[in-house]
C-alpha cells in the first residue's frame, strides 16, 4: 500500500532518462539525467511537456540541461514528426560542457497515460533520437503546471517558434543547429 502512495506523491525523482550520444567522448556516451522539474501544460489540443535537468549525477542544480516536447493531446502513443505540426516536436538543448547547443527530435515517439486518482499528473514514456544521432529513452511523471511551461516558452521564445510549422524547419538533411563539437 505504502509504494502505491509513494507513486502517486511522487517519491523519487519525477524523471529519470539516459541520454545515448554515440559521437560524444566515452564519459559523455551515456549520461543518466534525473529531475524533480517536469511539467506540462494542455491548450488548443495539445500537450506541452517542459523536463529541465541538472548535471548527471545530481538531482538538483544549476539547469544543465533541458527537453521541450509539444504533441497533441490525445492519451496512447504518438509519434515524432518534425515536417507534421499536429505530430509531436521537440528538442533538446544542453547548456553547457563542450557538447553545449541545441538539437531538434527528428524521429521516435512518445505515450502519454493518465495517472489514476491524480488528475493533474500524467506518465509518460518516450524514445527520442534527435538530428545529431543522441537518443532520449526513458520515463517521467510530469505535473499540469502551466506557469512553468509558459516562463520557459518566454525564455526560449526562438526555440519554441522555430517548431511553429513546416515552413520554419530547415532544409531536409540540415540540421537546425548543430551542437558544439563532436556532431559526425
Amino acid at each position: 500500500m505504502l509504494m502505491g502512495a509513494c507513486g502517486l506523491a511522487g517519491c523519487g525523482p519525477r524523471a529519470e532518462l539516459v541520454l545515448r550520444q554515440p559521437f560524444a567522448p566515452p564519459a559523455q556516451q551515456n549520461l543518466k539525467l534525473v529531475s524533480e522539474q517536469v511539467y506540462h501544460r494542455v491548450a488548443d489540443k495539445r500537450r506541452t511537456c517542459v523536463l529541465t535537468f541538472p548535471l548527471p549525477g545530481a538531482v538538483s542544480g544549476p539547469r544543465a540541461f533541458v527537453v521541450y516536447l509539444c504533441g497533441p493531446e490525445k492519451q496512447g502513443q504518438s509519434a515524432v514528426d518534425p515536417k507534421d505540426p499536429t505530430a509531436v516536436r521537440g528538442f533538446l538543448i544542453q547548456e553547457v560542457g563542450a557538447l553545449a547547443g541545441r538539437t531538434d527530435f527528428a524521429e521516435g515517439w512518445l505515450r502519454w497515460q493518465k495517472v489514476p486518482l491524480a488528475p493533474r499528473l500524467a506518465r509518460v514514456e518516450l524514445n527520442l533520437r534527435t538530428e545529431d544521432g543522441a537518443q532520449l529513452v526513458g520515463r517521467i511523471v510530469t505535473e499540469e503546471f502551466s506557469a512553468g511551461v509558459q516562463s520557459f516558452e518566454r525564455e526560449f521564445a526562438g526555440d519554441v517558434a522555430s517548431l511553429a510549422g513546416p515552413a520554419s524547419q530547415p532544409a531536409e538533411g540540415e540540421p537546425t543547429r548543430t551542437r558544439s563539437s563532436g556532431s559526425p
